[in-house]
């Protein structure tokens, strides 16, 4: 009986040893795996804080390679950032960047400005961003008939632009002229990016309190200037 006792309290000792040796062993196992995580940056919010920040969109932008394009006694600005797709009537294809944003507003406020009765239609279908204002330059549009080109030496100058807020769907961009009697207006324009995959330009609401265009003294100092000093 002494001999088995003796036996069953040295098991007893070894059972509390293992014990012990497996709850150091948990212990340190947990502190392995936080170190672990630690380091690796996976664990608690450290993924948000060394995610890569999104690079800022800069409003004045120029664009790059500038051409010009006439139609019907107006001069176009046209560049890499747009259009894209060649066509005389109603060029398209602008980048979704500040820079396309103004070229495609620009291009399209111009040719629906000065486009003949055969012309407007198209234009107005494949340039315009659909909506009430729309439909209403169209009932209007009807009623008028145009077949005269701008005279010469009577078209406004595109100066520069100046992109006021930016997103991809949506951009404000201030256009800037230079009328023949040299006095300067700005134009508030509004281009949304459309179901075709392309910047529309949004028609004013008729009855803004604000006019869309307004003559101003002198060209802001933040604009991009692409014609003029």
């Amino acid at each position: 009986m002494g001999h088995q006792d003796h036996r069953r309290g040295l098991d007893r000792s070894r059972g509390r040893r293992h014990r012990r040796g497996g709850a150091h062993l948990t212990v340190l196992v947990a502190a392995l795996v936080a170190v672990v995580l630690a380091v690796s940056g996976c664990g608690g919010d450290s993924g948000e804080d060394t995610a890569p920040q999104p690079t800022p969109v800069r409003l004045d932008a120029p664009p790059t390679n500038l051409t010009w394009a006439s139609f019907n006694g107006m001069s176009i600005p046209q560049a890499d950032q747009g259009p894209r797709t060649p066509d005389q009537l109603a060029p398209r294809g602008f980048e979704q960047s500040p820079a396309g944003s103004a070229l495609a507003a620009i291009n399209a406020t111009i040719r629906m400005s000065v486009a003949t009765d055969d012309q407007w239609p198209q234009i107005v279908r494949t340039l315009l961003a659909p909506g009430p204002a729309r439909d209403a330059f169209i009932a209007s549009r009807i009623q008028l008939s145009t077949t005269d080109l701008v005279p010469a030496g009577q078209a406004p100058l595109v100066l520069g632009w100046q992109v006021t807020a930016f997103t991809p769907e949506q951009a404000g961009v201030d256009v800037f002229t230079q009328l023949p009697d040299q006095s300067l207006a700005v134009n508030h324009t509004t281009v949304v990016w459309t179901g075709f995959g392309d910047w529309g330009l949004l028609l004013p609401d008729a009855n803004a309190a604000a006019p869309a265009v307004q003559t101003i003294s002198a060209v802001p100092a933040g604009a991009v200037r692409i014609k003029g000093d």
